[in-house]
């Protein structure tokens, strides 16, 4: 009996083992850091994301959707991507990448390493994550749907969160368009805006362009993103 016991527990553990090393962080150590104020940002697209930023008192768990597109084939070298969280306050940031291993699988929930020592400070905090394609040091192009708060339903809004400076800002795409919701806060530096795009309007398992204006200084300012979904 005890024989059987062990041999269905390694059964039940070499999956788990497997899926766990399709995704495997390559920035070490964790690269996390806590500031004692904001810093000013350049970076315009602070979040892609299904989930809400958190700050409600619980642990944040990282995730994301991983896109077909993003998997190399087997017999080829592993992809990289980057993922971004940023607190609002801008208090807190972390940047790491991740390998991508061939073959890996795809699917609605990925969750990604994300050993925290900050995570108390991050409880009480709202934070905008992103996933993009690529090293670190790449400019972003491709974003993959980020999870973060401890909500177990994705929504059915995607929301980008975008560092407008307090202005006013909409998205769109061929078939939809909205403005966004300011979400300007006198401790909220590092987004003020929060734009939402139904999940249903995206392509799955393609990639979907999305267009936002953002009005500075009353001159319209364009540009877009590319955020790519894994099959459904």
């Amino acid at each position: 009996m005890k024989s059987l016991s062990i041999a269905i527990a390694c059964l039940l553990w070499q999956p788990a083992v497997a899926l766990s090393q399709d995704i495997v962080r390559a920035t070490d150590p964790f690269d996390e850091h806590v500031l004692e104020r904001s810093q000013v940002s350049t970076e315009i697209v602070m979040g892609v994301m299904l989930t809400g930023p958190g700050g409600d008192g619980k642990s944040p768990i990282l995730g994301m959707e991983l896109p077909k597109a993003w998997v190399p084939p087997q017999g080829e070298s592993p992809a990289m991507f980057c993922v971004r969280v940023t607190s609002k306050d801008g208090r807190y940031a972390s940047t790491n990448a991740y390998r991508v291993m061939p073959g890996a699988k795809t699917g609605l929930r990925r969750d990604i390493d994300f050993p925290s020592e900050k995570l108390e400070f991050l409880k009480m905090r709202e934070a905008a994550v992103r996933v993009t394609r690529g090293d670190c040091h790449e400019r972003p192009n491709e974003f993959a749907l980020a999870l973060w708060s401890a909500e177990e339903a994705p929504s059915e809004f995607l929301s980008v969160f975008l560092n407008a400076g307090g202005q006013r800002a909409a998205v769109a795409s061929d078939d939809y368009a909205a403005h966004c919701i300011d979400e300007t806060e006198e401790a909220g530096l590092k987004y003020t805006a929060r734009c939402k795009f139904p999940v249903a309007k995206l392509n799955r398992g393609g990639s979907t362009t999305l267009y936002f204006t953002v009005n500075r200084n009353r001159t319209a300012e364009h540009f877009q993103i590319a955020v790519v979904t894994p099959e459904p």
